[in-house]
């Protein structure tokens, strides 16, 4: 069943992003009261619909949305935005722009690195974070973006490899984030990777302070454990979750397990009225 989805002007662009539960008129942001307000932050080169089995699962207690960034998806735009504090500042004006109650960010790899610095650039915007497959600093290898590269120049066509993937990763789920991928203009996809590459909060992680859930995939060969576990050491009073069979994309391959421990770290959060606008 599609998810119901809309458009806010952010910035100039228009973004896109999906919801649950009623729809309403163009100009008329959806209902978003209940349970926690959690916003679904998707990876380098990926779009919104990658967090389609969180959105149904969350749907029933809580009011999750996920957003295209510009660039992706349905959004608008067709280059990066060049940095990860520019993708912070794009996210702080979507929640602006729906006049939005302080969130669970969930985000996963390049949307893990754009949560933690909106974490401690604008710690009152964040009820709490969920860092998914992500890292204090990414050290991707020079092949990967010279491969990218060379697909934006058209010199070499789109590599499909099942290297985010755990090795018992179902092939439907592997083929499916195939086709996510070439949703992607790959352009943005070479300007997200040298964004992440650019990305380093490794010794500034002291001051955050919100409550933080990090999901790691044992068979992660792209933010292996070993990044997880130092964020976890970095971050104060975190909690680290190490799931077996899972790659980089631990969402889509192991979704029952990954729905289970952030329902069961979201009930762990204190209690917050669940009305008002932005902080």
């Amino acid at each position: 069943m599609p998810l119901p989805s809309k458009y806010v002007p952010v910035n100039d662009t228009a973004v896109h992003y999906f919801h649950t539960g009623r729809t309403t008129l163009p100009d008329v942001t959806p209902a978003l009261d209940l349970g926690e307000l959690l916003l679904f932050i998707h990876g380098a080169g990926s779009n919104a619909h990658t967090w389609h089995r969180q959105l149904a699962a969350f749907a029933g207690a809580h009011s999750p949305l996920a957003l295209d960034l510009p660039g992706h998806g349905r959004s608008g735009g067709t280059e990066c935005l060049g940095s990860i504090a520019a993708y912070r500042d794009c996210v702080v004006a979507f929640m602006d722009a729906l006049r939005l109650r302080p969130a669970v960010l969930v985000g996963r790899s390049m949307g893990g690195a754009i949560a933690m610095t909106l974490g401690l650039a604008h710690p009152a915007r964040v009820r709490a974070l969920v860092l998914v497959a992500t890292a204090a600093r990414f050290d991707l290898p020079d092949a990967l973006l010279e491969t990218w590269k060379a697909v934006m120049q058209g010199r070499v066509q789109q590599p499909f490899t099942a290297d985010a993937f755990s090795p018992s990763a179902d092939f439907a789920t592997v083929r499916d984030a195939w086709m996510e991928q070439v949703k992607t203009d790959p352009r943005v996809r070479y300007g997200d990777f040298v964004a992440c590459n650019r990305f380093d909060v490794s010794t500034q992680l002291g001051p955050l302070q919100v409550p933080t859930l990090i999901v790691a995939g044992r068979d992660d060969r792209i933010t292996p454990p070993e990044r997880s576990a130092f964020l976890h050491g970095a971050i104060r009073g975190s909690r680290l979750v190490v799931i077996e069979g899972a790659g980089h994309t631990i969402p889509a391959e192991r979704p029952t397990e990954f729905n289970t421990v952030v329902a069961e770290f979201l009930a762990t959060l204190p209690p917050t009225p669940t009305s008002g606008g932005a902080a």
